[in-house]
């Protein structure tokens, strides 16, 4: 597996794009004040940590007020796929245009009138307004030395505490919001559903993954397997509806390693911020603490971490909202908190069945904008079969299969 993370390739900025997008290429150029200036644009490669947009970052380079100075932009482009069923493309990318051109806003209000300490906050990555639901537009914090660990990685215990604190702080910010502007998250939190439809389209996708999740397994596990994986069909969707959830707040949906940025001081993780909203939805934030440990981490991993950082997790919510004089037990006590995480533990081995082989893929990275993917190729990196063993053992230690 190629682990390259982040390439790029000179483009041409009217050739590249449409007109549309270079009018708000240089509107963003007009409203910074540049008098005199260079635009640079690059493709980026990812190296197969995203397969829904076409992604690029584009230099500014110039005079304002006499003063150089350099603008330094992140550029989502959407891809559009009529084939594409298992969700609505444009509407994932109409979720994170309102998280960074709305949301976020309210967000840091919320912060400031706490008048919370930086290193306390939930981060974000400054947004343009330009910002709509076919392009997404950011500071380019790669210029500022941060990264994306790579996709397939086991996090280490620093990254993944950061991480968490984020994650709750970002659960956080929906009680606030509850609480303190409930007309706004009555209308605009609560009715965001998660984006995928559960139909025999998507049993027929997941089914297909689930074959290479379990090809190298011995037969009585396999079988075992596709016993939970026909039940699974109908408790999947409930998870991420938050049926029958004690407490639910916005969810990110896509919390993993290669969607956080991360900076180093002196070899040490120093600050980590979340971004790649597009899959948020109204829900369980369990299921996104889940979804996270999973994703980043194998066995050995878990067992040493797996309850504390749960317990993290926790504690670091209660602190967050102290800031906003809040209690978490009007929301949420640790008692309901930890029933919740253990009866939702199954929800870890079906997604991780449905999604973890397009974590491990191979460099041959299946192009969406062309590709039916109940026909796409799904090779993975042979390190898959070993991380997905770990978690099948993890699975029946619990008595789950």
């Amino acid at each position: 597996m190629d682990r390259i993370n982040y390439k790029c390739d000179e483009v041409k900025l009217h050739k590249e794009f449409s007109e549309k997008i270079v009018e708000r290429i240089f509107n963003i150029i007009k409203k910074q004040g540049y008098i005199s200036y260079d635009v640079e644009a690059r493709k980026i490669s990812t190296g197969g940590n995203n397969f829904l947009g076409e992604l690029y970052e584009i230099n500014i380079k110039g005079k304002i007020k006499e003063v150089h100075t350099e603008t330094n932009i992140f550029l989502k482009h959407i891809i559009y796929n009529n084939d594409f069923k298992v969700y609505s493309i444009p509407e994932v990318y109409a979720k994170e245009a309102f998280l960074y051109t709305e949301l976020g806003k309210i967000f840091y209000e919320l912060q400031d009138e706490a008048d919370i300490p930086l290193q306390d906050r939930f981060k974000l990555v400054k947004g343009y307004d330009e910002t709509n639901s076919e392009v997404i537009i950011l500071e380019n914090l790669t210029q500022k030395g941060f990264k994306t660990m790579f996709r397939s990685d086991v996090m280490s215990i620093e990254f993944a505490k950061l991480s968490v604190e984020q994650l709750a702080r970002f659960h956080g910010l929906s009680f606030v919001l509850q609480r303190k502007r409930q007309e706004y998250f009555d209308a605009k939190i609560k009715p965001i559903k998660q984006s995928f439809v559960y139909n025999e389209y998507w049993n027929d996708f997941i089914r297909r993954i689930c074959k290479v999740s379990v090809a190298k397994l011995d037969d009585e596990t396999k079988k075992n397997i596709w016993t939970f994986f026909d039940s699974s069909l109908e408790k999947y969707p409930k998870y991420m509806n938050g049926t029958d959830m004690p407490f639910k707040t916005l969810c990110h949906g896509d919390y993993k390693m290669n969607n956080i940025l991360m900076k180093e001081t002196d070899g040490v993780i120093a600050e980590v911020i979340p971004i790649d909203f597009q899959q948020i939805y109204y829900g369980c934030p369990v299921i996104d603490l889940i979804y996270f440990l999973y994703a980043s981490s194998d066995r050995s991993f878990r067992k040493k971490y797996l309850i504390y950082l749960k317990d993290y997790y926790f504690d670091s919510l209660k602190c967050f909202l102290g800031y906003f004089d809040i209690d978490v037990i009007e929301f949420c006590t640790k008692e309901d908190f930890d029933t919740c995480f253990q009866n939702s533990l199954d929800y870890a081995l079906m997604y991780t069945l449905y999604m973890l082989p397009m974590f491990f893929i191979c460099d041959d990275v299946p192009d969406l904008s062309k590709d039916d993917i109940l026909e796409m190729p799904i090779k993975v990196d042979e390190n898959f079969y070993n991380r997905m063993q770990g978690i099948i053992d993890d699975f029946i230690e619990l008595g789950i299969i």
